[in-house]
Parts: structure tokens; C-alpha cells; sequence
């Protein structure tokens, strides 16, 4: 029963209760007109806002990770609306300029958008106004590029190594797992990781100076080679497996590094001999043709689509005792015809003379349509990480015309990787500094143009601001190598079965 006594208290009790209802309607519409529509008459700003890294206009795989990036314009708030011609778009509202996308929402409006195209819209809240940056646009293509990435990570010193190991990248999202580090291995040199067809299930990696020996997985067996025999001058270096999935062509070779007086190249690699063999995987038995065991220095195998072709690096016998022949003469690109299964070779056949084009050749990657094969290019020499003016270029396979890639920078650009269906190439570059090496990620279609390339995503979108570790021979790979560190650690530490020569 209410008395006058209590009827005061609770009038005043329904009066508190609705000022609190109000005043939160007032701060609920207020956060929700902040988000949407808090920044309406914007400054238009007639350029695009500068970010770190440049992502724009791109072409991007349906299934990358999201493209993290950091805002380097002024203000105390930003706003980012990612949306698609299909699909929900979706809204970044912060104090902070570096954006981390959802993951969630990235995938599923690159999905929607497969095959079209999605925007980035970028406002800065600064000196008490809105400003709207021009519109980012990305091509999302229809091809998806391999799920993984497997690369070597070692550090910028030239002629020592400590702390390296290869890993794998799930180009999905970030996660990052390793294959190996080389402090389970008494800090031997790993290197030369390279697959079948893309395959996971099918690997070969070195293992040099400490516990040395080939490392290979083959459908669920992992066992360490010496391929090292009485009638070859060393073990396997530079790998590329036939598209059988059997044999392996390796290079073999005495390599020698140099300190050199060269302005902006204090290091260089060279071989002072080499030539080329095939593993038979099954056998365990090398076999070889005197066409690509001359005296001349044959390097770096890589087999045609097909496998009816072996391509190669050739360059003259270096001369004893002259450095300059031995680091700065040209290698052209030549290749054998082979039938492996029954041990016929052709005879070898010139490509690409070097002395008629002016460049040195080097690392080449078939696509696995058959279409074409990048390069390297440089001015002389071979291992083009450390030269400043590798370029790659594009052979049509079909006439064996060649040009310029479009993605090349004014920095070092080196190893490439193809997609499984020939529409992706990842290549080691230099571009953004000139000291480290990262890989980017570019779109090729089908009569060869490349889209923009793009460095491969990190989570955090400073990340390669602050990580001085180069990224060597990223290989594109269709899963993940379900290997442990400790399966490959236990199979480094044992004993090589030896190789046996044909």
C-alpha cells in the first residue's frame, strides 16, 4: 500500500530511472552515428592515403590472407571500409593507424567477390575533420594460388651462418610453423629445399658441412642420401624433381665464395666446376650424360612440364687462377632432351645465348602449363641475391621469345615459384630497402602479364619493419608438410645411405 510518505520517493525513482534510459539512447545512437555516419562532409583528398606496405591496386588470390597495412597520414582516429560489389561490406573504426582486417569478414568478402573486385575506403579524423582519401581497388581473380609457402630464414651475413631454419607459412592466414631449425642440427648449413609438383609428400632438402647428406620425403618415407659417388665431383646442390615424381636432376659442383672490391657488392658466389646428374629415387643409383657433364659449368636443372626436356645454366670452364673468368663470365640457358625412364639423352641444345642477349642466366622455373619459364638476369655470374641489377624476365616457351618482366624493381630480384595452376609466381626481392630479401606475390595470366606484385601478408603490418631476417627460395607449396622438427632433426642426426652410380 503506498503511503503519502513513499509516493514522493517513488516519483523521484521513476524520474532517475528514465534519465538513465535516455541519457544511454543518447550514448548507444551516438557510438552507432560515430560508426556510421559520425563523418559525413569529409575533406576529399585527391589522392589515395600512403601506406605501409603499398598495397594497391592489386590482383589477389580468393584465399590470402588479409592485407594488413599501417596508415602513414596524421589523425587521432581512421576509418577503413573494405566492401565488394557483392556482399556485406564492413568497417574499421580506431585511434590507432595500424589496421589489422577480421579475418573472418576478409575471407568471406573475398569469396562473395571472386572473379570481381573489392575497395578500400580510408578517412583520417584530423584537426577536428574528417578526410576521405581516393578509393584503393583490388582485383580479386578466380584462381586461387597454393595454400603454403616453404622458405629458408637466415640471416644477412655472407660468409658464416648461426641461426637459420626453413619454414612453412600458411598463406591463408599467419600461421608459421618450422620444418627445421639448425639448432637441432649442431648449426649446420641447410639449404636448397624444393618439391614435386608442388606436392608436400614429395621434398628434398641439403644438409651441408655438419651431419651432411640430402634429406628426402617421398609418400610417407623420410630417409638422408649421399649422392655423393667415386664418379661425380660432389654431392647434389641445386635440385628439381622430374614431373614423375621419381627422379631428381641435381647440379653438382665446387662452389667458392669471394670477397670482391665491386661498389655495392662486397661478396659473390661461384663455381669453379660443375655439371648435372639425375637420382633415381627408387634405386638409389645416379645417372648422368656427357652432354651435361662437359668441361664447360652446367647448373641448376629444372625440368619442362612434360619432363621431356631438361633446362639448364651454362657457362664456360673457368680458367685456373683467373678470378675474373671464374666469377664474371656469362651462363646461357640451354636444355637436353631425355627420356628418363629408359636412359636416352639427345644432344644439348642452345636457348638463350648469353653472349648474343648481353645477360647472364640463371634459376630457372618452369610453369607448370607448359607455357612458359622465368628467370634471372643479370650482368654476369650466377647467384644473383647479391647482385643489385637481377632482373627477371618471362621465356615463351612455344618460340622461346623472352622480355622484361613488368615486376621487376630497381633492387635484386631472384628466385621464383609458380602456383600448380600457373596463375601465381612468388619471387624473392630486395625492393623494399635493398638489404633484405622478402618474398611478393604477383599474378600472372594466361599470355603472361603480371598483375602488381605484393609482399607476403603479416599479421602485424609492421612486421618487416622490424624483422632483419632475409627470406630465401620461398617455394609454393598445395598443403602442409605434415613433418615434425623432431622427425627431420632424428633422420639429420643418423647416417646417409650412399648413392650408387650407374
Amino acid at each position: 500500500m503506498m503511503t503519502a510518505t513513499t509516493r514522493p520517493y517513488n516519483f523521484l525513482f521513476r524520474k532517475l530511472v528514465f534519465c538513465a534510459i535516455a541519457i544511454s539512447w543518447i550514448t548507444v545512437s551516438g557510438l552507432i552515428s560515430g560508426c556510421s555516419t559520425g563523418n559525413e562532409n569529409a575533406l576529399q583528398i585527391n589522392r589515395v592515403a600512403t601506406l605501409y606496405p603499398d598495397y594497391y591496386d592489386l590482383t589477389l588470390p580468393p584465399n590470402i590472407a588479409p592485407l594488413n597495412f599501417i596508415i602513414n597520414e596524421p589523425g587521432s582516429k581512421f576509418r577503413v571500409e573494405i566492401s565488394g560489389e557483392k556482399g556485406e561490406p564492413f568497417v574499421i573504426q580506431q585511434k590507432s593507424s595500424s589496421i589489422q582486417i577480421p579475418i573472418k569478414k576478409w575471407k568471406k568478402l573475398l569469396s562473395e567477390n571472386s572473379g570481381g573486385k573489392i575497395v578500400v575506403d580510408i578517412k583520417a579524423f584530423d584537426q577536428n575533420q574528417w578526410k576521405q582519401y581516393k578509393t584503393i581497388t583490388h582485383k580479386v581473380a578466380s584462381d586461387t594460388i597454393d595454400p603454403y609457402l616453404v622458405y629458408r630464414l637466415v640471416h644477412a651475413t655472407y660468409l658464416k651462418w648461426k641461426d637459420m631454419g626453413i619454414y612453412q607459412r600458411n598463406l591463408t592466414n599467419f600461421d608459421e610453423s618450422p620444418l627445421i631449425e639448425n639448432s637441432s642440427t649442431e648449426n649446420g648449413c641447410m639449404n636448397c629445399h624444393s618439391f614435386s609438383a608442388n606436392n608436400p609428400e614429395k621434398m628434398v632438402m641439403h644438409f651441408r658441412i655438419v651431419n651432411a647428406g640430402t634429406l628426402i620425403w617421398n609418400n610417407g618415407k623420410l630417409s638422408k642420401t649421399d649422392t655423393k659417388t667415386e664418379k661425380t665431383m660432389s654431392a647434389g646442390v641445386y635440385p628439381a624433381w622430374h614431373p614423375d615424381g621419381r627422379h631428381i636432376a641435381f647440379s653438382t659442383g665446387k662452389i667458392s665464395p669471394h670477397l670482391t672490391t665491386r661498389l655495392g657488392k662486397p661478396v659473390d658466389v661461384a663455381d669453379k666446376a660443375s655439371g648435372i646428374i639425375v637420382f633415381d629415387t627408387e634405386k638409389n643409383t645416379i645417372v648422368t650424360s656427357p652432354e651435361i657433364s662437359t668441361t664447360r659449368r652446367e647448373s641448376m636443372p629444372e625440368w619442362s612440364a612434360d619432363g621431356k626436356y631438361l633446362y639448364f645454366v651454362s657457362a664456360p670452364e673457368a680458367q685456373k687462377g683467373d678470378e675474373e673468368s671464374l666469377l664474371h663470365n656469362r651462363y646461357s640457358l640451354m636444355r637436353i632432351a631425355c627420356d628418363i625412364d629408359n636412359r636416352v639423352w639427345g644432344e644439348a641444345e642452345m636457348v638463350l645465348n648469353a653472349d648474343s642477349i648481353g645477360k647472364s642466366i640463371s634459376m630457372p622455373a618452369a610453369s607448370p602449363d607448359g607455357q612458359f619459364l622465368v628467370c634471372s638476369m643479370s650482368d654476369y655470374g650466377y647467384f644473383t641475391i647479391f647482385h643489385k641489377q637481377s632482373d627477371l624476365y618471362l621465356i615463351n616457351l612455344a618460340d622461346f621469345s623472352f622480355k622484361k618482366m613488368e615486376i621487376n624493381s630497381e633492387f635484386t630480384e631472384s628466385h621464383s615459384s609458380w602456383s600448380l595452376n600457373s596463375r601465381w609466381l612468388v619471387f624473392s626481392s630486395k625492393r623494399a630497402d635493398g638489404v633484405f630479401t622478402r618474398p611478393y606475390i604477383a599474378y600472372i595470366d594466361e599470355n603472361g602479364n603480371p598483375g602488381k606484385p605484393f609482399v607476403l601478408p603479416q599479421k602485424n603490418p609492421a612486421f618487416y619493419q622490424q624483422f632483419t631476417v632475409n627470406y630465401n627460395r620461398p617455394d609454393l607449396v598445395t598443403g602442409k608438410v605434415n613433418l615434425t622438427p623432431i622427425q627431420i632433426r632424428d633422420v639429420v642426426l643418423g647416417e646417409a645411405e650412399k648413392a650408387k652410380a650407374e
